[in-house]
């Protein structure tokens, strides 16, 4: 590969000639079309595409698959519901599906159905041959059934006896079932998982936990579900939906020969992370069983969450993609995922924020550097790319910058990181506006830059091609050249003399359509055994805020009243009075952390400009603050003394957990859920995030605590919040 000293590029390695031609397959999980498809389809596709693309500009022979799933209970009962046979309802549904890839540009080499011929076969050859070599046999199945997974439960693994990923309570399912011997296969399964089998390396590491405890035969079969492909042993049995719909990644292939010996094993077997056990043990499993190689690497990317919440399908959390690129335009969507969300973790989406991306990214930065250095060619020279004279030193850093650049995004998206990589390249064209600016071409002295500047255009329409191939197309039209390979990047390969056509705007200013919204309003309440404690509080509504993770005009106002501040420790120590009278012994407050990281940092930590407002006075004052998603919040607002029932989902958490009986906290669901911990401790559920629009703010305060301090502090901070993200404020 390629390792950097300094500015300069140093070729260790260089793998992209050898590798031409290598056959490359790359898969995505297929999707169960029981509705329409959702934001969180479309980005996994996106990826896989961009990273297909990239491996044929490096010359591979590409094999790339995606499909859908159409099989098993939930379809079944989907079909029903809309009064249609199951076949009927999957031809319609997997339209949306199909125009999905059309929409947002995909080059897949094949689209495969389950319930097509082809894979039926090999669903089918597969559970012969397992049953043939001894590793298939009929049994009694009962368990705990999630008909939106498809998947069975263990007791244990039930949130608060709900399916953990669609938050419903599982079936009870009993009857004749067929078993795949799955636990025979555990010992070599955790061998290939401790080889890298799955990245990133802590998923990986999750599924070796869960092999720590014995593997148990798969149930791979069902009597009771008529929507499925037949058992070819026993016709009264239809193949589970596991031992269905993971074939179709050799199935694509004609398995067990034609385009599958040249492609198998998959280069890269892309999956969301809740069917990561499904593709590493099951699958891995049924393949090891089959004598069938593994894939060379499960990758395994985030969740595209919605104010904090997992698109799903089956709980109401939907984001139309085919509506968003109608709207904003198909590049800008695809740049927005992956520009926004480090590859392999979650993400949020708000379309402010992709509105922003656009404006700020592909329309200042590369939609102006393309004009203005076609535009300067065009109307300055004629059309015709000049001959450039002696280098200076502004043209070899520019030079060098698209040669580095092709060798640093090269080995950031062979490494999977394909956020960094677009990351590198927006940075060349950032680079290439500086030097525009800085050569002044219309002062007469022209050649050398507008020579240089097409070159480095045609460098970024082949780099950014990934990412967004119809932009690049666009910039590539303009050129009047045509997309190169990889390598060629780093090349001057636009000669002087070259006639490039009439350039056109490549990126429109998007504004964000924000529909009217009702404003939702709570109460606020002490209980009694929070006021016999002395804790007291004041509220507020923020309506139509525009969240930033920093703002120039905020960073500045922190440093300035940074100077000499000093937190009130009598203050501080009221606070810590009413945990020791609750017995919470070692509980200390937030303040003084925060201070302590001020006085060893010099500086306030940026988090965004809603809590870095708050944090300003709350630190000042010594006073404890939150601040909450008002339309995350669930009914009410209580301050408690806690009993030990409620449940809290601590920041960063996923799943919810006890606290202890004794503590006292900020709770909503009728004090069923705590936001707030102790002053300390913000819940996962109700945090601000870029997509946060409307929030609920309290501060909160003691006996000893003047009224008009928390009067004074909240009406402060409304004010820095509204000046620093817009919008309108309402004291309770």
């Amino acid at each position: 590969m390629v390792t950097f000293d300094g500015k300069k590029a140093r070729k260790v390695k260089r793998d992209l000639p050898s590798s031409r031609n290598k056959p490359f397959f790359i898969t995505t999980a297929i999707d169960y079309p029981s509705s329409k498809p959702h934001l969180g389809h479309a980005y996994e596709k996106i990826c896989a595409d961009t990273i297909a693309r990239f491996q044929r500009l490096i010359g591979k022979d590409v094999y790339f698959s995606t499909g859908t799933d159409e099989h098993g209970l939930k379809i079944q009962r989907a079909a029903g519901k809309a009064g249609k046979t199951p076949k009927e309802f999957v031809d319609e549904m997997v339209v949306y599906f199909k125009e999905l890839c059309r929409v947002l540009n995909i080059s897949y080499n094949d689209f495969i159905r389950t319930t097509e011929k082809r894979h039926i076969r090999v669903a089918q050859d597969i559970f012969r041959l397992l049953h043939k070599k001894g590793l298939i046999y009929k049994g009694e199945y009962e368990g705990l059934y999630c008909v939106d997974c498809e998947s069975f439960y263990l007791r244990k693994d039930l949130a608060e006896d709900r399916c953990p990923v669609h938050k419903k309570p599982p079936e009870t399912i009993r009857e004749e079932s067929y078993f795949f011997r799955m636990g025979k296969f555990q010992k070599e399964l955790k061998n290939a998982l401790k080889k890298g089998l799955v990245e990133p390396e802590g998923k990986g590491l999750e599924i070796l936990n869960r092999l720590k405890e014995d593997l148990k035969d798969l149930s791979v079969s069902r009597s009771s579900i008529a929507w499925g492909i037949p058992v070819p042993i026993d016709k009264k049995h239809t193949q589970y939906v596991w031992l269905d719909a993971l074939l179709n990644y050799i199935s694509t292939l004609g398995w067990p020969s034609g385009k599958f010996r040249r492609y198998w094993p998959a280069d890269i077997h892309l999956i969301g992370k809740d069917i990561v056990w499904h593709h590493s043990v099951i699958w891995g499993s049924i393949l090891m069983g089959s004598g069938i190689p593994l894939p060379r690497k499960v990758f395994v990317h985030g969740f595209v969450n919605l104010s904090g919440q997992k698109l799903s399908k089956a709980r109401g959390i939907i984001v139309d993609p085919i509506g968003l690129c109608r709207k904003y335009g198909t590049d800008s969507l695809r740049y927005f995922l992956l520009r926004e969300i480090p590859f392999g973790e979650d993400g949020d989406f708000s379309e402010d924020a992709l509105v922003t991306r656009n404006n700020d990214e592909l329309a200042d930065t590369l939609g102006n550097l393309v004009h203005r250095i076609l535009s300067f060619i065009y109307s300055k020279n004629k059309g015709t790319v000049p001959k450039p004279g002696k280098y200076d030193k502004l043209d070899k850093k520019l030079k060098l910058k698209i040669e580095t650049t092709m060798e640093r995004a090269g080995t950031l998206l062979e490494d999977l990181q394909l956020h960094k990589a677009l990351e590198e390249i927006l940075g060349l064209a950032k680079a290439g506006n500086e030097y525009f600016q800085a050569k002044e071409p219309w002062k007469g002295d022209f050649d050398n830059c507008l020579y240089l500047g097409a070159n480095l255009v045609r460098s970024l329409a082949i780099l950014l091609s990934p990412y967004i191939p119809e932009s690049s197309r666009k910039i590539l039209k303009s050129l009047n050249t045509k997309l190169g390979s990889w390598e060629s990047a780093r090349k001057l390969l636009v000669k002087p003399g070259h006639k490039i056509r009439k350039p056109e705007p490549l990126f429109r200013k998007l504004e964000l359509e924000e529909a009217p919204q009702e404003r939702k309003k709570i109460k606020v309440g002490v209980e009694k055994g929070c006021q016999d404690l002395g804790i007291k509080a004041r509220a507020a509504l923020l309506y139509g805020l525009k969240v930033k993770k920093k703002k120039g005009s905020l960073e500045k106002l922190k440093k300035e009243q940074l100077k000499g501040m000093r937190i009130n420790q009598k203050r501080i120590g009221d606070y810590l009075g009413i945990y020791k009278k609750l017995g919470l012994k070692g509980t200390g407050h937030p303040i003084p952390k925060m201070y302590k990281i001020i006085k060893n940092t010099g500086k306030l930590p940026t988090i965004n400009t809603v809590v870095d407002s708050y944090n300003l006075v709350a630190v000042r004052e010594s006073l404890s603050v939150g601040a909450h998603d008002l339309d995350r919040i669930e009914g009410n607002i209580r301050f408690k003394v806690t009993d030990g029932s409620e449940k809290y989902t601590p920041l960063g958490g996923s799943e919810p957990k006890k606290i202890r009986k004794g503590e006292y906290a900020c709770t909503d669901s009728k004090g069923k859920r705590i936001i707030c911990r102790l002053d300390i401790k913000q819940c996962e559920g109700t945090r601000i995030t870029p997509s946060t629009r409307n929030v609920f703010l309290y501060v909160q305060g003691n006996r000893k605590t003047p009224d008009s301090l928390l009067k004074k502090a909240l009406k402060e901070i409304c004010e820095n919040i509204t000046k620093f993200c817009g919008g309108e404020c309402m004291v309770l």
